[in-house]
């Protein structure tokens, strides 16, 4: 007997499927094969995110720029959204593998990987990486989301979250704190109608 495939529910919006034995996608469906990349839907803070994006995508066409990938989930989710998504990350493995993940999940004409940062801006930015790369990344971050876009943040626990707002509250035009959500030690931070300052601007002139 074969070894029946894993299936993550992510409501109201996605479930998390690896390996569709065949079965074509539908628009719900994430599918991931095997690979070292990060973001399976097991972790707290994927989940929060792809929620996050279900929640607050525009309900018409959209951008998104997916900062560290991975597997290209995030990405992927945005797809099954209707929207357009570029993931970036500095392994060109991840990349592979996330590329082949949007294939798997029929959105492959939505959604491309790479590592160098895009110059233009969108209507969502998505990063789910460790506190110290979000610090050192926030300039080029937030003057990639777009006048009145979303910014979500995570892969943090609720220590990181002072530190995080500290650095990204003065790129943040308006000042305006985030929405912080919670998932046992995990959070995501989401500012909404972001508009960020030229210290945030300044950023958007190097790339990866």
């Amino acid at each position: 007997m074969r070894d029946r495939p894993s299936v993550i529910e992510v409501p109201p919006r996605f479930r998390v499927v690896t390996d569709l034995r065949g079965s074509e996608p539908d628009e719900r469906t994430i599918v991931l094969g095997t690979g070292p990349a990060f973001g399976d839907g097991r972790h707290e803070s994927t989940r929060m995110c792809l929620q996050a994006i279900a929640s607050f995508a525009p309900r018409t066409s959209f951008r998104l720029l997916d900062v560290g990938s991975g597997t290209g989930i995030l990405s992927i989710g945005a797809a099954k959204l209707g929207g357009e998504a570029i993931g970036i990350d500095i392994d060109p493995a991840a990349n592979a593998v996330a590329a082949d993940n949007a294939r798997r999940s029929g959105v492959e004409a939505r959604a491309r990987f790479g590592t160098t940062w895009p110059d233009d801006t969108f209507e969502v930015v998505v990063a789910n990486i460790l506190r110290d790369v979000l610090v050192e990344l926030a300039p080029r971050i937030v003057a990639r989301v777009a006048p009145s876009g979303t910014l979500i943040l995570s892969g943090l626990v609720s220590t990181d979250v002072p530190a995080i707002v500290a650095r990204y509250l003065p790129l943040v035009e308006d000042g305006r704190r985030p929405e912080i959500f919670e998932r046992d030690p995990w959070r995501a931070l989401v500012w909404r109608r972001v508009r960020h300052s030229a210290a945030a601007s300044s950023g958007s002139a190097s790339s990866a």
